[in-house]
């Protein structure tokens, strides 16, 4: 071959490599996120890269493809229940929640806020279910659920209804299930009987005495949220659920203060901020003017980065649609639902 074609072959070829992005070579997947590898925990400290998110948590004996150095920048492709997939090298490896920062999405626009679960389906259970840690009937039992509870999952396959188990993902069996209800897909497509956002968290509901008092919490601060709001509405966590005393029914439990487990009056209501922080956050019309995590793990309940405290902080959102929205919430064995619904004019 003469030299010259070679070099004009190889002029090309270095071209076109500059040309195709990296989420190309990385099978084809789009960057969604801009973020950093979080410093939060020292200069000396290694984030790992691991080749699946097969485990909830990793130890030294999980493989790893690569570690990260405290603020190197990564660009996220996926986001799950427990990790951020990246991309690395010339595919992708996934990289815990927990041990990333500053996220920004690359086309605000046409992305998601970061940490949205979109769920699709919706369902009031008519008999006991068991709720898997994989679509298969064999696998682990991560919470049963009574006749009654209200659920929301994210997508089905397969035959299993999947929804968001605080840091991984949980199934259902379709054939337990009665009939599934579809969320609005859009807020022009709702009515009055159709929700245009809704969320689930769970919670223990073993017998003792502050679990007992939190599940009363919950049930408490749920009533008093339930609510219409109009149009230019805020509200004000704190001080529309609140203030979290015995006067308004609340009991001594244990809350989340900067990472640690404390009692005090009205614990676990940070749950229910949390959880309707997480219904708000589909919808672009909910303009979210005051938020903040629980520290640097944040809550258990829910997965990483997308927790909203209560009491000493606040949660504090704005209806910025030209129609009210209805809030609705249900407590029951172990669930925790919010659903969010275009209040229809009469």
């Amino acid at each position: 071959m003469p030299k010259r074609l070679l070099a004009g072959l190889f002029i090309l070829t270095a071209i076109l490599t500059l040309l195709i992005p990296t989420s190309y070579a990385a099978n084809r997947k789009t960057v969604l996120y801009k973020g950093s590898v979080t410093t939060a925990y020292g200069s000396g400290s290694a984030t790992y890269v691991y080749p699946t998110a097969d485990v909830q948590r990793p130890n030294s004996s999980v493989e790893r493809i690569g570690t990260l150095k405290p603020g190197s920048s990564i660009d996220i492709v996926d986001v799950l229940p427990n990790y951020v997939e990246i991309l690395y090298g010339n595919s992708t490896g996934f990289v815990l929640r927990m041990r990333i920062d500053n996220v920004t999405a690359v086309d605000p626009a046409a992305t998601p806020r970061y940490g949205t679960v979109v769920s699709r389906y919706f369902t009031i259970l008519n008999s006991e279910i068991n709720v898997k840690s994989q679509p298969h009937a064999n696998s682990e039992t991560l919470i049963t659920l009574q006749a009654g509870t209200h659920l929301g999952f994210v997508d089905i396959s397969d035959g299993w209804a999947r929804l968001i188990f605080k840091r991984q993902y949980g199934y259902v069996n379709t054939d337990q299930l009665p009939a599934l209800e579809m969320v609005a897909p859009t807020v022009d497509s709702a009515s009055g009987d159709i929700p245009i956002a809704v969320y689930n968290s769970f919670y223990n509901i073993a017998e003792n005495e502050m679990n007992l008092n939190r599940m009363e919490n919950l049930k408490v601060g749920s009533q008093r949220m339930d609510r219409v709001m109009l149009p230019g509405e805020s509200l004000d966590f704190n001080g529309s659920v609140g203030p979290f005393s015995a006067r308004n029914g609340y009991l001594k439990a244990w809350s989340l203060f900067e990472g640690e487990l404390v009692p005090s009056s009205g614990g676990g209501s940070c749950q229910i901020s949390s959880t309707l922080y997480n219904a708000v956050l589909p919808l672009r019309g909910l303009t979210v003017l005051a938020r903040a995590p629980h520290g640097l793990n944040g809550a258990p309940y829910l997965p990483h980065g997308v927790d909203a405290s209560s009491g000493g902080l606040n949660f504090i959102f704005r209806n910025d649609y030209d129609f009210p929205v209805r809030i609705v919430s249900h407590v029951q064995d172990g669930a925790l639902f919010i659903a969010i619904y275009k209040e229809m004019s009469t």
